[in-house]
C-alpha cells in the first residue's frame, strides 16, 4: 500500500517535473530578448550613424556659402574700371567719371546729389543762405570721424577750402577761388561769406569738393605726391596697385551706415571687350563702363544678369580747336555741324540708346532747354556756307582748299572707346561730303589728354585740330556750369578746352553767374543756349543713355543716379536717403 501510495506520488512528482521540466522551454520566449537584441536594430541605427550622419551634416555646410552672398550683405564685389585713376587724392585722379566717384567712395563733400540729381545735406546736416545770397552758414554732423579716428570738424572744411584757392585744381579751385571768408565759430559751424550771389555754390563746391583731413594735408606743400588717402567716406583706400587695381574695405564706423558691400576690387582692365567678356565668365561682376548698345540684347536675357537703363547726362561732342584755322571761323565750324546727321549717330553707333544732341549744349529734359533749339542737318547749307568763304575746290580732289592747301585736320579720339572711334569714323565721312578732309586718329586716354587739355588746365594752351570729347554727367546737371565751357577768361572758363572767345558770350556768362532769381537765369541760359547752337564752339552729337549690367546674385542694391548712372556713393548705402 505504502509502496504504491509512494509510487503513485513518486509518480506524481515524477510528473509534475517532467510537466515543470517540459514547460523550462516556455521561458524560451522570454529570450525573446533576442528581439531586443533585435532592437540592438538600434544597432542598424548605428548604420544611419556611421554613414549618412557625417556625409549629411557636411552636405549642409557645404551649401552654406550661398545663404550669405545671395542675400544681404555680400563680402567682396569686383568691378572693373578702364583707366588707372592714380594715387586718387582731390589732385591725382584723372577722369570726371569715374575717377571723381572713386574719389566719393573715400571723402565726402558737405552736400551730396541725391537720386534725382538734386543737392541735399549729407556732412552738413542743414545750411542756410542770407537774405541777400552772399552767406552760407553751415551746421556739421557731430559724429563724423577720419578714417584714423579723428573727429572731422568745420577745421578742416575751412583748411580744405583754403587749400584748394591755394593749390589750383580747376573744378575745386575756381569755386572757391573768390571767396572772401571762412569763418569756424565752434567746430561744428562754417560761415562763409562770398563776395555777391552764387546759385552754384550748392552745387560747387558744397556738393562737388572733397573735404580733406587738415592733420594729414596741412604741411604738404606738393598736393600731386601726397599717397595718404585717409578721407571720412564710406568706405577705405587698403590697397592700390598702379596700372593693377584698387581695393577698397568698408567703413564700418560711417556717420551715415556700414556700407552693404564689404569690399570693392577694381581692378583695371583697358579693353571693354575684354571688360564685358570677364564679366559673362564671372572674373568680375559688374563694371563702372555702359554697355555697348549691341550687347544690351545679349546681357539682359543673360542668366543671373540684369541691365539698368536711365537717361544719361554725360555729353560726347565734336571739339573744335576754336584758335587754329579754319575752325577759328565760326562758318566753317557751322558747315562742320551741318553735314553731320546726329540723329543717324544715335541710331548707327548707339543703336538708339540715346538721345540727339541740342547744338546749345542743354539736355532736351532738362528745365532750361528751350525747345526752339534744335539741331539741323543740311549738307546744301553747309556747301554753301563754305562756297561763301570762297573754299574751292580747284583740283577736283573732293578736297576744298585755302590758299591752295587743302582743308583737313586730325580727328583725335580715344583708343579705348569703340563707339566715339565709330562715330569718328562717320563723321569723316559726312564731312567729306562738303569738302573738308579729317583724318581719325586714335590715341591713349593720357595722351590724347595732354594735347587737348594739358594739366588739366585751359590757361597752358591746346595742341589739336579737333577731338572727340565729352563732359561727365555733372557738368550738365548745373545749367550755370555752361558758363565755364564757354567763357573766355581760364579763371571763369576752367573747362573751355577749345580756347573759344565771344564777348556776347562772356557778357551772358557774368550774368548768370550771380543770378539767383529762377525766371531770370532760365532766361539767360536760354539766350546762351541760342548763342552757342548758332556760334557752334562745338558740336554737341549725343546724350548716350545709361545702361549698366552686373551680377545680380553679387550685389542688386545700385541706385540709377539721374543722368549719371549706378556708380555711386548712395549705391552702397541702401536705405539712405539724403
Amino acid at each position: 500500500m505504502f509502496t504504491s501510495r509512494r509510487f503513485i506520488a513518486l509518480f506524481i512528482l515524477t510528473a509534475l517535473l517532467a510537466l515543470a521540466a517540459c514547460a523550462a522551454p516556455t521561458p524560451e520566449p522570454t529570450k525573446a530578448p533576442p528581439p531586443p537584441a533585435a532592437t540592438s536594430v538600434p544597432a542598424a541605427t548605428s548604420a544611419p550613424a556611421a554613414t549618412a550622419a557625417p556625409v549629411a551634416t557636411k552636405a549642409p555646410e557645404a551649401t552654406k556659402p550661398p545663404v550669405p552672398t545671395a542675400t544681404t550683405k555680400p563680402v567682396s564685389l569686383r568691378m572693373a574700371i578702364l583707366v588707372d585713376e592714380g594715387t586718387l587724392n582731390p589732385y591725382t585722379y584723372v577722369l570726371g567719371y569715374p575717377g571723381w566717384n572713386m574719389l566719393n567712395l573715400v571723402y565726402d563733400t558737405l552736400l551730396i546729389l541725391d537720386a534725382d540729381s538734386v543737392p541735399k545735406p549729407w556732412v552738413a546736416k542743414e545750411y542756410k543762405i542770407s537774405a541777400d545770397g552772399k552767406v552760407y552758414t553751415l551746421t556739421l554732423r557731430d559724429n563724423v570721424k577720419w578714417h584714423d579716428g579723428k573727429a572731422f570738424t568745420s577745421a578742416d572744411v575751412k583748411f580744405s577750402f583754403e587749400y584748394y584757392k591755394k593749390n589750383a585744381r580747376g573744378r575745386f579751385t575756381t569755386p572757391v577761388r573768390d571767396i572772401v571768408s571762412i569763418e569756424t565759430p565752434n567746430e561744428t559751424t562754417v560761415v562763409i561769406t562770398l563776395p555777391a550771389p552764387n546759385p552754384s555754390f550748392i552745387y560747387e563746391p558744397l556738393a562737388d569738393a572733397p573735404i580733406m583731413p587738415k592733420h594729414v594735408w596741412e604741411n604738404e606743400a606738393d598736393p600731386k605726391k601726397v599717397t595718404n588717402a585717409t578721407g571720412s567716406g564710406p568706405f577705405k583706400l587698403a590697397e592700390y596697385k598702379a596700372e593693377q587695381f584698387y581695393r577698397f574695405t568698408a567703413n564700418a564706423t560711417y556717420f551715415a551706415g556700414k556700407p552693404a558691400v564689404d569690399e570693392l576690387l577694381m581692378p583695371i582692365i583697358k579693353d571693354p571687350t575684354t571688360v564685358f567678356a570677364s564679366l559673362k565668365t564671372g572674373e568680375i561682376q559688374g563694371t563702372i563702363r555702359e554697355l555697348s548698345p549691341e550687347l544690351v540684347k545679349d546681357f539682359s536675357s543673360a542668366a543671373d544678369m540684369k541691365v539698368q537703363r536711365g537717361p544719361g547726362f554725360a555729353t560726347t561732342m565734336l571739339l573744335f580747336n576754336s584758335e587754329r584755322a579754319p575752325w577759328d571761323k565760326k562758318e566753317v565750324r557751322q558747315a562742320v555741324g551741318l553735314a553731320i546727321d546726329t540723329q543717324k549717330l544715335v541710331d548707327t553707333v548707339l543703336l538708339g540708346f540715346g538721345t540727339a544732341g541740342n547744338p546749345g549744349w542743354i539736355h532736351p529734359q532738362s528745365a532750361f532747354h528751350d525747345p526752339a533749339v534744335k539741331a539741323e542737318f543740311n549738307v546744301t547749307k553747309a556747301k554753301t556756307l563754305l562756297d561763301g568763304l570762297g573754299y574751292k575746290d580747284s583740283n577736283n580732289d573732293g578736297i576744298r582748299e585755302i590758299a591752295g592747301k587743302n582743308i583737313e585736320g586730325t580727328l583725335l579720339v580715344y583708343s579705348n572707346n569703340p563707339q566715339r572711334i565709330r562715330a569718328a569714323e562717320l563723321i569723316a565721312a559726312a564731312v567729306k561730303e562738303i569738302g573738308i578732309s579729317f583724318k581719325v586718329t586714335a590715341l591713349e586716354v593720357n595722351s590724347l589728354d595732354a594735347k587737348v587739355w594739358p594739366d588739366f588746365d585751359v590757361a597752358k594752351g591746346r595742341d589739336f585740330d579737333l577731338s572727340m570729347w565729352g563732359w561727365s554727367a555733372p557738368v550738365q546737371v548745373n545749367p550755370v556750369r555752361m558758363v565755364q565751357l564757354v567763357h573766355s577768361d581760364p579763371k571763369v572758363g576752367n573747362s573751355n578746352v577749345g580756347g573759344y572767345k565771344n564777348p556776347a558770350v562772356d557778357k551772358l556768362g557774368e550774368e548768370l553767374r550771380v543770378t539767383t532769381d529762377a525766371e531770370k537765369q532760365k532766361t539767360i541760359v536760354r539766350q546762351m543756349e541760342a548763342l552757342i547752337a548758332q556760334e557752334m564752339p562745338f558740336v554737341l552729337l549725343y546724350y548716350a543713355d545709361g545702361n549698366y549690367v552686373y551680377r545680380t546674385a553679387a550685389y542688386d542694391k545700385w541706385v540709377y543716379q539721374k543722368g549719371q548712372g549706378i556708380f555711386n556713393k548712395l549705391s552702397f548705402l541702401p536705405g539712405v536717403k539724403p
